[in-house]
């Protein structure tokens, strides 16, 4: 059984900013990721990055890029294509796809993956949940989309793929729409666009390369079906916190912690959008998290520097 005294999970933008503060504290660390690159999901961000001082980036790409070359991370020797299974939060054991650690300290930075409709889960016409409505849109058209979703993200793709596609709907399981004001107001004048309220997919079919929508609907005047090109859901995530289903969770699977990002028990450490919720998911915060937690560690071995 390897013995490490820092374990962090995950190799996005808050597992790497956690690597970066093991070194400058002092502390040695071993970084798993599992996937075989590092990054997490900044090379899914097609948009511009402009609340990320002092740069605006022009996508993710470009702040992996500059991320990859920091000093402390071309040095790193992450562990790739390694994924945690299970922990034992009594004996600080972490079990992975390949082998057993003993970690004085384990530091959660697995991210979110997004929700998924169980009657489209095997559908070839479902956009990736990482399409970019804005880079991407062209891609669609003249195309009839079907966007699925009620909040934030799903009223800006409809208003982003509006002016591409020949018709939209937009369906939504309840009666109202969560988005912030200035997305409502927007979606309102889209001349393309179908709102179909209490809306919900039941299964599909394809004809033709086409793809028909069964729905069920509590408005009786609802159509029961519809046909469109290409299908995209926009229904939010949920933390990648399944292999530690012993540690306390809130709303979509995200871990609780305190202000100093630890968890139940006090070994264990989450940072990033796994331990925030979608409304605070941001780049910014899960680096300063990422120095919170390093940084409560640290203090906390001055303190007891012999730890058993």
């Amino acid at each position: 059984m390897e013995h490490v005294q820092v374990l962090i999970a995950g190799g996005g933008i808050g597992g790497l900013s956690a690597a970066i503060w093991c070194r400058r504290l002092g502390l040695s660390c071993l970084l798993l990721e599992s996937k075989d690159v590092l990054g997490g999901q900044l090379s899914q961000i097609h948009n511009e990055i402009p609340d990320f001082p002092p740069r605006v980036y022009p996508n993710g790409t470009a702040l992996l890029e500059e991320l990859l070359g920091h000093p402390v991370i071309r040095q790193l020797r992450p562990r790739l294509g390694e994924t945690i299974l299970r922990i034992d939060a009594n004996t600080h054991e972490v079990h992975t796809s390949h082998q057993v650690y003993r970690a004085d300290y384990l530091i959660i930075a697995t991210g979110v993956s997004p929700n998924i409709i169980p009657a489209l889960a095997d559908c070839p016409r479902v956009l990736s949940p990482w399409f970019s409505t804005t880079s991407q849109a062209a891609t669609v058209k003249g195309q009839d989309i079907a966007v699925i979703g009620g909040g934030d993200r799903a009223l800006e793709s409809a208003s982003n793929l509006s002016p591409y596609a020949r018709h939209m709907y937009l369906l939504v399981r309840s009666d109202h729409l969560r988005a912030r004001s200035e997305w409502v107001d927007r979606v309102n004048r889209l001349p393309n666009l179908q709102i179909m309220w209490h809306t919900e997919v039941e299964r599909y079919s394809m004809e033709n390369d086409r793809i028909q929508l069964e729905l069920r609907s509590e408005k009786k005047e609802a159509p029961n079906s519809i046909t469109v090109d290409w299908v995209l859901p926009r229904i939010g995530v949920r933390g990648n916190s399944q292999a530690f289903a012993s540690l306390p969770v809130f709303d979509e699977h995200y871990l609780q912690t305190d202000q100093t990002q630890r968890s139940v028990p006090e070994w264990i450490y989450a940072i990033g959008d796994v331990a925030n919720g979608a409304a605070y998911s941001s780049i910014s915060l899960a680096v300063g998290q990422a120095m919170k937690a390093v940084k409560h560690i640290s203090l906390g071995l001055q303190q007891q520097p012999e730890y058993e």
